[in-house]
């Protein structure tokens, strides 16, 4: 499935984001579906980034305080974790009061066997009869929105059931009726009207009574040729599951029921009992997917990007420049043409307000793609429900056991008619330090030696009225191994362990190191973690007599704050201060690179303010496009001094676990890539879209899979269906298949998107001087002029946008390092007939100079990416929109301007 913070999106202020995880917060059923590269999906993504899903892990991802007990769904201790207990019976009523709707999910693959046509009142009631009794067999009516009956574990019928012979009101078609018109001289053909209608329904969420009353809309304003199914059941008809795999669990030890009993309880279960009690998760096959998404999506194309993309011996600008990667293709089939390696993650996500029932989806998606394509390409390989987190043997094992085949097997897929092999290898987990703690089966965080990558110990501390786990710095400290984790697992109980607490079926997984697999994920350690601990340290007023503490001058950087014009690559406009309580994870993020580094330089005392940017410049250099092994050193040493004196400035009850995996923060870089590369931003924005794929409380899982795997065949339909689509057809489509909004005309040249009418008009002498000297060949004089555009993913806008916005897409930087602004773009054409798309430029009169730089003990920190300009630029000149290399997020004063550039183009929110 894809959702994208798409750049031909809106002409609004702020732009929809990659899977936007900020959307979560206060209505589980508001997520973005920009998945795009991710801030919150700011994509993507997309992020759970809710309130009640980032707060979860107070201690852990991003609070300052004491140990907690559990929250939102994570039950934390100090050494063992006991799994919590299911909810007593009044939450389980209270669950069962919520009104509820029927399942609009449908299933996937299209059936082109038949079609119907118009039917009378008696067809519709009695197709209606026949959707509830479907819907029965597979929804406990005693069990509103936690189980249903289920009679087979794997599934590849239609999920409404129904009578699958064909009624009087049903003709049989081919592929030609598929593909003619709707009806006669309509621009769509019956089979694009279907996806159009399907993607719709599924996307927005609507319901069965929204489908129906849709459907009989349209057979009003239809005419009588058209052959479009007039209700929602023949209309479901069209459709057939993809398959999955359905399983119920013991609720004393979650090991997965056969033929009712548990064999390690030796108990027999009354399987739809614990189906009300949610005691069951489901499984998609990831063969499946991956072969299908390879062969429909031409994503099999992609996988070239290994061998095409730029690469440099001294930098590190992708997961296959990281030692782990090359070490692992020297290790395995990995090197081989057409193998890949994956991305998981899993995270639990609250569904009601009113209860403690959460999904857990296992998602994953493929490192090999172009990041453009990686992020908004994710695969749903398992669903956990219920008022528990998963027990991690029992919901991984099926993942794991079909790693096993894909690592040494491998599978076969057509690729351009010929039959290829991949072997696939997970290498990579990116979740949060709870779930982390979790996979690994070690102590969490405020347990002795919680680390997951050293055996730092820890130590307990008073604070407040408690105590907290802290991690003061040490010089020396031994690093975790697979070796060893494995050692310490098979010894439990017979001597320390250093924080293990038993077995995980992680160590299994092929190829994948049980220490080092698991990255140090940016959003929840620095975003939300380390910089809203800061942020609490600096503005809470029960810090009032502290030497750091700012809160007093929150009006003052408010006011400046106000002053920031980010791009559309920064979904979320900045916030007062005094509501950062509510902030999502992708606004810390764009607090802690771009406005904090400028709106506290006067006001933050100046050995804390010079300590703060050791942190900023480290973070930024660690999430740039390219870093190189110079930076990556400089940026360790940074880290390593941050660390070492935030408890001298702050104290030791504040030096949390945050503050202290800053110090494994360079590793993952060197190990596996910039931090973008596998950020958990994309991963809960797509968290966030799967909270639309659900109505009411009946079947929410079931609901979840199956319009999961229903809009996944949409698309693949859609290459077929849509080749030769009127481009209005075409572009609908991508529009909400992708979510975006694309109101405007649009005209494409050489992969620029122009946005508008565009105004035709004869070149003036300067500017026909300027094309023709950059062409080096003559133009006609006539000219088409726009004032907004989109090239590689990105949107660029003139300063003559007739709109004012408070965002700023009109100053980029150049690929020889230069400040230009945009005076307007333009499609010329070449004597020879040559369509050329040009960006016309003011370049700015002088070189960016360093606007912040400071010295905390023998640390040199230069903010390279703040950067002070003048407000004067020079004559025109004329550039191609690929020499735009970078956007600003910009700060104006009376004679200057101050720019801050963005650390790469490829994350979204």
């Amino acid at each position: 499935m894809s959702s994208h913070n798409h750049p031909l999106d809106d002409d609004d202020e702020s732009s929809h984001s990659d899977w936007s995880e900020d959307d979560q917060v206060s209505n589980n059923k508001e997520a973005s579906l920009d998945y795009h590269t991710s801030s919150d999906s700011d994509a993507t993504g997309a992020t759970v980034d809710s309130e009640q899903s980032h707060d979860e892990h107070a201690n852990c991802d991003g609070v300052v305080g004491a140990s907690m007990d559990s929250e939102n769904g994570h039950d934390v201790e100090n050494s063992d974790e006991e799994e919590g207990s299911l909810n007593d019976e009044p939450e389980q009523q209270a669950l069962y009061d919520h009104t509820t709707s029927e399942s609009d999910s449908t299933g996937v693959s299209l059936d082109i066997g038949h079609i119907v046509e118009d039917c009378d009142e008696a067809e519709v009631s009695l197709d209606d009869e026949h959707e509830q009794q479907s819907l029965d067999d597979y929804t406990n009516s005693g069990s509103e929105g936690l189980g249903f009956e289920h009679h087979s574990s794997s599934h590849t019928d239609d999920y409404d059931g129904g009578d699958d012979t064909t009624s009087d009101s049903e003709q049989m078609v081919n592929d030609d009726m598929m593909r003619s018109p709707l009806y006669q001289g309509a621009l769509v053909t019956l089979g694009q009207t279907i996806l159009l209608l399907m993607a719709f329904a599924v996307i927005v969420g609507l319901t069965q009574d929204g489908l129906q009353t849709l459907l009989q809309i349209l057979s009003l304003i239809l005419p009588q040729d058209s052959h479009l199914p007039a209700t929602k059941y023949l209309f479901k008809k069209l459709f057939k599951t993809g398959k999955y795999d359905f399983h119920v669990y013991c609720p004393k030890c979650c090991c997965v029921l056969e033929n009712n009993a548990c064999k390690r309880c030796h108990q027999d279960f009354d399987k739809n009992e614990l189906m009300k009690n949610g005691n069951f998760f489901f499984t998609l096959p990831l063969i499946d997917q991956l072969k299908h998404s390879l062969e429909t999506s031409n994503l099999g194309e992609s996988l070239n990007y290994r061998k095409t993309r730029p690469t440099n011996p001294d930098t590190i600008s992708d997961i296959m420049d990281g030692k782990l990667y090359k070490q692992m293709c020297k290790d395995s089939n990995l090197k081989k043409d057409f193998s890949f390696s994956l991305t998981f993650n899993s995270d639990g996500v609250p569904i009601f307000k009113s209860s403690s029932f959460s999904i857990w989806p296992l998602l994953c998606h493929i490192n090999e793609l172009p990041p453009n394509i990686r992020k908004k390409t994710m695969f749903l390989t398992g669903l956990w429900f219920g008022p528990k987190k998963p027990s991690i043997s029992t919901f991984f094992r099926p993942f794991i056991n079909e790693m096993k085949t894909l690592s040494s097997v491998g599978f076969e897929w057509c690729s351009n008619a010929k039959i290829v092999k991949s072997y696939v290898y997970a290498i990579i987990c990116s979740c949060d330090s709870v779930a982390r703690a979790m996979l690994q089966n070690i102590k969490q965080f405020n347990g002795k030696f919680g680390c997951n990558w050293c055996l730092h110990p820890g130590e307990r501390v008073e604070k407040g009225k408690g105590h907290v786990q802290v991690y003061p710095f040490h010089e020396e400290v031994t690093e975790r191994s697979h070796t060893d984790m494995i050692k310490y697992q098979r010894n439990v109980g017979t001597g320390e362990n250093f924080g293990v607490k038993g077995p995980t079926p992680l160590s299994s997984l092929p190829f994948f190191d049980i220490v080092s697999g698991f990255i140090v994920d940016s959003m929840h350690c620095i975003d939300l973690g380390v910089m809203r601990q800061l942020s609490t340290l600096w503005f809470d007023s029960s810090f009032h007599k502290e030497p750091w503490y700012i809160g007093t001058r929150a009006n003052e950087i408010d006011r400046k704050i106000e002053q920031f014009q980010p791009p559309s690559n920064i979904t979320r406009m900045p916030r007062s201060i005094l509501t950062r309580a509510y902030w999502k994870a992708s606004e810390w993020r764009a607090f802690l690179l771009f406005y904090a580094p400028i709106v506290l330089k006067s006001v933050l005392p100046r050995r804390f303010f010079e300590h703060f940017l050791l942190l900023c410049q480290a973070v930024y250099a660690l999430q740039t496009t390219c870093i190189t092994q110079l930076e990556l050193f400089y940026a360790s040493q940074h880290l390593n001094e941050f660390v070492l004196n935030f408890e001298t400035l702050y104290g030791r009850p504040h030096m949390t676990y945050n503050v202290h995996i800053l110090l494994h923060l360079s590793d993952s870089v060197r190990n596996w890539g910039p931090l973008w590369c596998y950020s958990a931003y994309s991963f809960e924005g797509c968290n966030g879209f799967l909270l639309k794929l659900y109505n009411g409380t009946q079947s929410v899982p079931l609901q979840i899979v199956t319009s999961f795997l229903l809009l996944k065949e949409v698309e693949s339909m859609g290459k077929v269906l849509m080749q030769n689509a009127h481009p209005r057809v075409q572009q609908l489509f991508d529009t909400v298949v992708d979510g975006f909004n694309a109101t405007k005309p649009v005209r494409r040249v050489n992969g620029t998107v122009f946005f508008g009418h565009g105004c035709s008009r004869a070149l003036d002498l300067y500017e026909k001087d300027a094309v023709e000297q950059f062409l080096e060949n003559p133009v006609k004089d006539q000219a088409i002029f726009y004032h907004k555009a989109v090239y590689n993913s990105q949107i660029f806008l003139s300063i003559n946008y007739r709109r004012k916005l408070k965002r700023d897409n009109t100053l980029v930087r150049r690929s020889d390092g230069s400040v230009c602004q945009i005076v307007g773009f333009a499609k010329v054409e070449s004597h020879t007939g040559c369509e050329h798309a040009l960006c016309l430029v003011r370049k700015c009169v002088s070189k960016p100079r360093l606007f912040l730089q400071g010295y905390f003990g023998e640390s040199r920190c230069q903010i390279k990416h703040v950067m002070s300009i003048s407000s004067e630029f020079a004559e025109l000149t004329v550039l191609d929109l690929s020499q735009l290399s970078d956007k600003f997020v910009v700060y104006r004063q009376e004679n200057s301007c101050l720019v801050c550039l963005l650390p790469n183009s490829l994350e979204r929110d």
